[in-house]
């Protein structure tokens, strides 16, 4: 999985899980909305490090939690 996809994916399930927003991300963070759709819908090829670090800052994670993937629906299959 490409990083860009991994981190529009983390970003979209750690919002979910806020029940937050691109709108609520943005106002919190400064980030222009149109920045943070670019972001969560894979748009984007580059993300500055502040960028990465004020969303983080406003999600409480860490910046190495964006790069970890998710797991998938429905727990794990497979005995994995």
């Amino acid at each position: 999985m490409a990083q860009e996809n991994m981190i529009s994916q983390k970003l979209r399930v750690l919002l979910a899980q806020r029940t937050m927003k691109n709108r609520d991300l943005a106002n919190e963070t400064g980030i222009a909305q149109s920045t943070i759709s670019r972001i969560t819908s894979g748009k984007t090829k580059v993300i500055q490090f502040d960028t990465i670090e004020k969303i983080c800052k406003s999600l409480h994670v860490e910046p190495s939690e964006l790069f970890t993937p998710c797991k998938p629906l429905g727990g794990e299959k497979n005995g994995k």
